[in-house]
């Protein structure tokens, strides 16, 4: 990534969560308003008719990924039902949180011992499906199945790739769906858990959702999302590297990558697609059900093919990417060391057509640029310019000035903003 001096580290830290927005030595932290809010991309075209509107459980559906597939269902005409701890990040709170049922829990907590939610489900006859994106821990999965008990038809949990980190390949190629086997050794188990906690409790959650079913539990589809990218995303990774970009003039550290980064490819998806995947497995074909399935972009750029073509998008063509051999080079992509994944699985039995890098890179990049003139996102762009201020000059008010000149922000004193 960079030549930077402290290094990211995101391998340990659960990439899809919201707040807080984690570096490791760094806090990390659409549209143009006006008088109207920014909406999600619209997927409601690809939506599988269905005969009936769904009632749907969503845990989480506040954030990056669960706002965008929220947004969705509520496209395609079905019935919501958040649980999450109420926090509604970026514009949630005005494009979600009003047409859903809103449940506050803690997953920290057993769920069961949430009145909130156990007088929820004692008010419903059934949920047709779960879409689980925000257990951590196999406990949230167990309490979340003893507390619907018989109330539940299908439960969609969305992992990641980092599972493959605590799981030995056989073959350098792309991680296909097979490749998520534990070593038989305990030691190599406990090994490759010590450096990856995160892929590890994720895997955990797969094993009890196949673990339950064998039982006479209920069918599941897993989602294995590498790093995802697009508009509001809560980890701040994209944004940090388009800020870096477009106010390098005002900012001390070179752009630049791990050197090690150069020629390793990686897999990313775009938040659109995973909603859209999810909004056809409410339909799922018989061969889908008790499956894992990769869901990522066509392309596994690198590094520094990803940040060439955000640069070529923001058209800023004398800015070079530097290679950096140092120990405290930053990168904030990939977040895993096992490579990028194999989607062909999900092609041939979902019909998965993923967005064209291309299209997800350019998308992407306007939806930040004029996120940062946006009054209603100050929140995050507080975080980015406290970020920016800390690692990245050891001049603050500099990046200030960079952002009068390239947005015609106009901050008198840091206070203004900070």
């Amino acid at each position: 990534m960079e030549s930077s001096s402290a290094p990211l580290k995101l391998a340990s830290v659960p990439r899809h969560r919201a707040f807080p927005f984690v570096f490791v030595l760094m806090v990390c932290v659409g549209a143009t308003w006006g008088f109207s809010l920014p909406s999600f991309p619209s997927m409601a075209a690809a939506a599988v008719d269905s005969s009936r509107p769904l009632k749907v459980l969503v845990f989480g559906g506040n954030g990056f990924l669960g706002g965008a597939t929220v947004a969705s269902l509520l496209e395609a005409g079905h019935e919501v039902v958040t649980v999450n701890r109420g926090n509604w990040y970026w514009d949630s709170a005005f494009l979600v949180k009003p047409h859903v049922q809103q449940v506050t829990c803690d997953r920290l907590y057993p769920l069961e011992k949430c009145q909130a939610m156990v007088d929820m489900v004692s008010n419903v006859t059934a949920f047709d499906a779960v879409i689980d994106f925000s257990a951590y821990h196999p406990e949230a999965v167990t309490g979340a199945l003893q507390v619907l008990k018989d109330k539940l038809k299908l439960y969609i949990y969305i992992s990641t790739d980092s599972v493959y980190d605590v799981c030995d390949k056989t073959h350098t190629h792309p991680s296909t769906e097979t490749d998520s086997e534990r070593p038989q050794s305990l030691k190599r188990q406990e090994e490759l858990e010590s450096h990856e906690s995160y892929g590890h409790r994720k895997l955990l959650i797969e094993e009890e959702l196949a673990r339950q079913r064998v039982g006479g539990g209920v069918p599941y589809i897993t989602l294995r999302l590498p790093d995802v990218i697009g508009p509001r995303d809560n980890t701040f990774r994209w944004w940090i590297y388009q800020s870096w970009m477009r106010l390098s003039d005002h900012l001390d550290k070179a752009l630049a990558i791990p050197t090690y980064l150069v020629n390793t490819p990686m897999s990313v998806v775009y938040v659109p697609d995973v909603a859209d995947v999810i909004l056809k497995l409410l339909h799922p074909k018989p061969e889908a059900m008790d499956q894992a399935f990769n869901i990522a972009c066509k392309e596994t750029p690198t590094l520094l093919q990803l940040l060439t073509d955000m640069k070529a998008t923001l058209n800023i063509s004398d800015l070079p990417v530097l290679t950096d051999d140092s120990e405290t080079a930053v990168h904030l992509f990939p977040s895993v060391k096992s490579g990028p994944v194999d989607i062909s699985k999900a092609v041939d039995i979902l019909g998965f057509t993923p967005t064209s890098l291309h299209q997800a890179v350019a998308e992407t990049v306007e939806f930040y640029e004029k996120a940062m003139r946006n009054p209603y996102f100050h929140v995050p762009r507080k975080e980015i310019i406290r970020n920016l201020q800390t690692h990245f000059t050891s001049r603050p008010f500099k990046v200030l000035l960079g952002l009068k000149k390239h947005y015609g922000l106009d901050f008198q004193t840091p206070k203004d903003e900070l």
